[in-house]
């Protein structure tokens, strides 16, 4: 089913309360079909083409540069969420990390989740080509892709990241660190980047902290905190813009005020590193994609279901931000 969309919807409703830092520019946003909930996982292709998954479900969309909103794959059994999405362009497969992340209801109050796995998909057939449980009751979050066709994994449950090598059905243990465990017991690794130069940058979202996971020729990776001037609230989705700077979310539980942030000479060491807000007021913002100067971020909008006492009806309608600004 098509649904094509005015990017120009409810502008002036959606934007309300957002503030942005120059030079970074807003642009209108993408307004998801009625629905399609809690968007999460996002990915672009070369053309300026979209695909959106989502927290809860297992429905991709596919967004072309026009504003044209298809379903590209309806979801599985296997496949019931998208929460993280990277597509690798050159071998046509769009990777996925399913995890359950709110779990299954039930009338005793119970709460069951289901095994978590990530997957491959043909972006030419939307035929399945891989479904990979995470090894150990992991739960896997985010993923960044190698050259190489490989890709990497955070498990925010343990200190972990795995990968899984190209051509490979198994995943393995890539960094097993306590300085990957979250100190206040919470959700540990979640987001994940990585540089040109293949050094990780993963964070805490939980705890507020971003380290670098630096590869090395024999034994296990270089970890280390990188020092920045304040904890981040809920360090989530992050992106190297084309300049080389990091572009990373703050998912904001607590307050809400959820924001785009930038860190420039993020590899750099010594001192901490400035953190720029760029966009401020943002509704648990999750995820993002680059491209050019063009920036995406999937605002989940699911804080609600995430704090005591606050799981209302969901809201009536969901959307990706789009903001623009010198990455180059």
């Amino acid at each position: 089913m098509h649904h094509t969309f005015l990017h120009t919807t409810a502008l002036v409703l959606v934007m309300a309360g957002a503030v942005l830092a120059n030079p970074i520019q807003q642009l209108n946003p993408i307004q998801l079909p009625p629905g399609f909930q809690y968007p999460n996982g996002i990915a672009h292709a070369g053309d300026g083409t979209l695909y959106v998954g989502s927290i809860t479900r297992g429905q991709i969309l596919r967004i072309t540069p026009e504003g044209e909103v298809e379903t590209f794959f309806p979801g599985t059994d296997e496949i019931f969420a998208a929460t993280s999405l990277r597509l690798d362009q050159q071998r046509g497969i769009l990777w996925g990390a399913s995890p359950d992340f709110l779990g299954i209801g039930s009338a005793n109050g119970q709460v069951t989740r289901r095994p978590h796995r990530i997957f491959a998909i043909d972006t030419r057939t939307a035929k399945v080509l891989q479904v990979i449980p995470m090894p150990d009751k992991a739960f896997g979050n985010d993923i960044a892709l190698d050259t190489s066709g490989g890709i990497y994994v955070t498990d925010s449950l343990q200190p972990r990241i795995y990968y899984l090598a190209p051509g490979a059905t198994r995943l393995e243990v890539w960094a097993e660190n306590e300085q990957f465990r979250s100190r206040s017991h919470q959700i540990g690794l979640g987001g994940i980047a990585r540089s040109a130069n293949g050094v990780l940058i993963v964070s805490l979202f939980s705890d507020g902290k971003l380290l670098s996971v630096t590869p090395q020729v024999q034994g296990n990776p270089l970890i280390e905190v990188i020092p920045l001037p304040r904890s981040l609230e809920n360090p989530d989705g992050m992106q190297f813009a084309p300049d080389g700077s990091l572009l990373i979310t703050e998912g904001a539980i607590a307050s809400g005020n959820g924001r785009l942030l930038r860190i420039r000479n993020i590899l750099d060491t010594g001192t901490p590193r400035a953190i720029e807000t760029l966009v401020t007021g943002l509704a648990s913002p999750v995820n993002l994609t680059i491209s050019g100067k063009t920036i995406w971020v999937t605002e989940s909008r699911i804080r609600h279901r995430l704090l005591p006492g606050k799981a209302a009806t969901a809201p009536d309608s969901f959307f990706v931000r789009r903001f623009t600004g010198n990455h180059e």
